[in-house]
């Protein structure tokens, strides 16, 4: 129960800091990095090892072709 709480205040603060961003596109594209981020996180508790290979293919392959330009 405690974690659910935790969470809900997280995403209270997330939203309001949303709202006090300079334009509402900052604001929504902040919200939409933190759900991904937390999805993540999410993952890797549900899923500890496959989530892990997945992520690091995926941030494998982010930094291959960042590297390539």
């Amino acid at each position: 129960m405690f974690l659910e709480i935790l969470a809900a205040t997280f995403y209270l603060f997330t939203l309001i800091a949303a709202f006090k961003m300079e334009t509402p596109l900052k604001g929504l594209l902040f919200v939409l990095a933190v759900i991904a981020v937390s999805g993540i996180l999410y993952l890797f508790i549900l899923f500890p090892g496959i989530s892990g290979i997945v992520v690091s293919v995926m941030l494998g392959a982010f930094i291959l072709k960042q590297g390539s330009r």
